[in-house]
């Protein structure tokens, strides 16, 4: 898996959605359904509490320059908020992880959102669809990473067990 590298406060502009995420895991990743209808309704501050707790997870090019951009991959619904919201010249915190080999991006970006979501507390009514689709698409690309997220993603009718899912919907 990523090596950690820490975190920094970068300016808005030199963020990017990885280049290396498919259209298709991209559109997934933003899929997630919020719980608030309307985001536009929060508060700047409230939307910078919330950048705080969940940073955009990103990485560096590997001959990378200060000021090239970096490269998101985990954590996109923060970065696309944070991004139709404020300035390109606003700082927020990012936690900087090694680049992925560029064939891996989809399924560790997959393996960040999966694990998020199986420590969230979202109901299996609003968000049953979405968690299978990741389920799905990690089975798919890279299943061993199930296994690092829990012994118990292993299989469909476990996976959706521990979600407390009907498997025969999904």
């Amino acid at each position: 898996m990523l090596k950690e590298c820490g975190s920094r406060r970068v300016s808005l502009s030199r963020v990017e959605v990885s280049r290396y995420l498919s259209p298709q895991v991209r559109r997934l990743l933003l899929a997630r359904p919020p719980f608030l209808e309307e985001i536009q309704d929060m508060t700047d501050e409230a939307l910078k509490a919330y950048l705080m707790q969940h940073p955009p997870v990103v990485y560096e090019a590997k001959r990378s320059a200060h000021g090239d951009p970096l490269f998101c991959l985990a954590n996109l619904n923060a970065l696309y908020i944070a991004k139709n919201r404020f300035h390109g010249s606003e700082k927020v915190r990012v936690t900087l992880v090694e680049a992925p080999p560029s064939q891996q991006t989809n399924a560790v970006a997959l393996f960040f959102a999966l694990s998020a979501e199986a420590c969230h507390a979202l109901s299996p009514n609003e968000a049953g669809h979405y968690v299978a689709a990741l389920w799905n698409e990690l089975m798919s690309d890279q299943p061993a990473l199930l296994m690092d997220v829990s012994e118990r993603f292993s299989n469909k009718t476990t996976f959706c067990d521990a979600f407390g899912l009907n498997r025969r919907l999904y």
